[in-house]
Order: C-alpha cells, then structure tokens, then sequence
C-alpha cells in the first residue's frame, strides 16, 4: 500500500477510520445529561460567562432536537438546571 500517492493513502485511511462517526442514542443522552450539568455549573458561578452560558445553551437545545425532544422540554431541562425562576404556568401548552 506504500506505493499509492499519498492523497490516495490518506484517502484510504479515512475511510477506513472516519473521523465523524454516527453516534448511538445513548451517547447522545450522556453528552445531552453532562451539557445540562456544565450549564447549571455555569449558572452558579460569579463572573462574565454569557458567552459560554449562551454556547452551553446552544447546545443543549442541538442535542435535544437530535434526540427528538419537544422544544418545550428542552426549555423545561434548560429551566431546572438554571437558577432562573420559573413562574407557575409558564410550560403549560
């Protein structure tokens, strides 16, 4: 195989080894639990994290719709992980 030109090799060997894999619904799940985790982290701490919240946020509302959550349940995950109020009614539909 080492007589093939190198963008053929490299060629090869992504496709033998993709580098974005499809993931399993289960690690979907997990990296959508750890994002929620990391939100309510950044909730709670002191400082300038508004891009970093507004990025986690982004995120999570991804990963949802991958999931094929409701918006409105990603909104409610996103709520109880956040210390955000949440007026009564306010997911109700």
């Amino acid at each position: 195989m080492n007589d093939l030109p190198e963008n053929i090799q490299r060629t090869l060997e992504l496709y033998h080894n993709p580098p974005n894999r499809l993931r399993s619904v289960q690690e979907i799940t997990a990296r959508y639990n750890l994002t929620l985790e990391n939100y309510k982290k950044l909730c709670f701490t002191s400082g300038d994290v508004r891009d970093q919240k507004i990025a986690t946020h982004a995120e999570i509302k991804a990963l949802g719709w991958v999931l094929g959550k409701l918006d409105k349940d990603v909104v409610k995950d996103i709520a109880d992980n956040s210390n955000r109020m949440m007026f009564p009614g306010q997911f109700q539909k």
